[in-house]
């Protein structure tokens, strides 16, 4: 069978997107020539030659949506020569001053890092600024703390070592597990670079502090090693939040959770299923496509299809056409898996047709495809016009 450019295309790109996000460089982008509202995202970090203040009356701002009870981390540290001070505002919704702190670059205090819990659910603005007019470099980042952040990496299993890097500076990992209360646990990261001292906190389900540390170099402590047994009110998926000291640095890792006494549930993934059978009738010119859909993600999932095809004789140029794009609901909506029967009509004989959908979870809070988690490719030849 014939495969377009298209599918092939479409293939690579999906099969770099279903690589497991622990397997991916960190994600971060340069700042726009002067960032003005710019929205940043959580879980995403901005670093590069444009994040820059030049006088002490530049301004360079970052927004973000939140919803009231979240919690945020916000991060900028100066990147490089710090020749005066630099400044992070936070104004709420209503553009009132909730928060704001500088660096003391003569105590060696270059980033300013705050958690912040909203109060108010709307657009919240990031100012930057520096005390004196001089060429500042930085780096600025947004996490969710709280609920725990939808990018967490799921540490794949008890006991097996996950290697981490916390890059570029204000950048920070978060690793989520599950646990029980016939369980005590002990969650480790070891430092494999030298470059900064590491710091972890581990969190219950219900935020609270199982424990928290950071490595000394100085001291030849390279581990950060913490203990706990959750209750009740604990127990459920724990969150590790990993950052280099200060915020202002970069370092590598590896982290390990492991069961230290008595009964620990295994780690059991978020699942889905995405299956298609296709069917044409030539008569009336229409597609049918036969789904078998399930998501036990934990989250609502965007399903999305695209039908492509080309010319028998190959004389004309691949097209690749939207068929549908449609929020699919976690369990029990789609739990177990149900049939969902959808056609397409005006479909003329193009020779062997392609159809792909995916299911892909959105990132909390904006427009972003977070990743794809499912995906079908199907083929089907609908024969030729003589």
């Amino acid at each position: 069978m014939r495969i377009s450019n298209n599918i092939r295309r479409v293939l690579l790109l999906f099969g770099l997107l279903l690589v497991p996000r622990g397997a991916l460089a960190d994600s971060y982008a340069n700042c726009p020539v002067e960032p003005t509202s710019t929205p940043i995202a959580p879980g995403e970090t901005f670093s590069g030659s444009n994040c820059k203040l030049n006088t002490d009356g530049d301004v360079d701002s970052f927004v973000f949506s939140g919803t009231t009870g979240e919690t945020y981390q916000l991060a900028v540290a100066i990147n490089g020569a710090a020749p005066t001070n630099m400044c992070l505002t936070l104004f709420n919704p209503s553009r009132v001053q909730i928060f704001s702190g500088c660096t003391i670059v003569g105590a060696g205090v270059v980033s300013v890092v705050t958690d912040q819990k909203l109060t108010a659910t709307g657009t919240y603005t990031m100012d930057i600024t520096e005390t004196s007019s001089a060429t500042l470099n930085y780096g600025v980042s947004l996490e969710r703390l709280f609920p725990f952040p939808k990018d967490a990496q799921l540490v794949p299993k008890l006991g097996q070592s996950v290697a981490g890097d916390i890059t570029p500076l204000t950048d920070s990992d978060a690793f989520t597990f599950p646990s029980a209360t016939t369980g005590t646990y002990r969650v480790t990261a070891t430092m494999t670079s030298a470059n900064s001292n590491l710091c972890m906190t581990v969190y219950f389900s219900d935020f609270t502090t199982a424990g928290s540390g950071c490595t000394i170099i100085g001291a030849g402590i390279n581990i950060v090693q913490i203990d706990f047994t959750p209750t009740s009110a604990e127990a459920g998926t724990n969150m590790a939040f990993l950052s280099v000291a200060g915020n202002d640095s970069t370092a590598t890792y590896n982290l390990e959770v492991s069961c230290l006494a008595g009964t620990c549930p295994p780690v059991t993934f978020p699942s889905c299923t995405l299956t298609d059978t296709l069917s044409y009738n030539a008569t009336t010119s229409t597609l049918t496509m036969k789904f078998t859909v399930g998501n036990s993600l934990g989250t609502a999932a965007n399903w999305s299809a695209w039908l492509t095809y080309a010319d028998p004789q190959g004389t004309s140029l691949d097209t690749m056409q939207s068929l549908f794009s449609v929020s699919q609901p976690t369990q029990p909506n789609t739990t177990p898996p149900k049939s969902i029967t959808k056609t397409f009509t005006g479909l003329s004989k193009e020779g062997t047709v392609g159809v792909l959908s995916t299911l892909s979870t959105p990132h909390l809070s904006t427009a972003k495809t977070e990743g794809i988690a499912c995906s079908s490719l199907v083929q089907i030849n609908t024969g030729t016009e003589p």
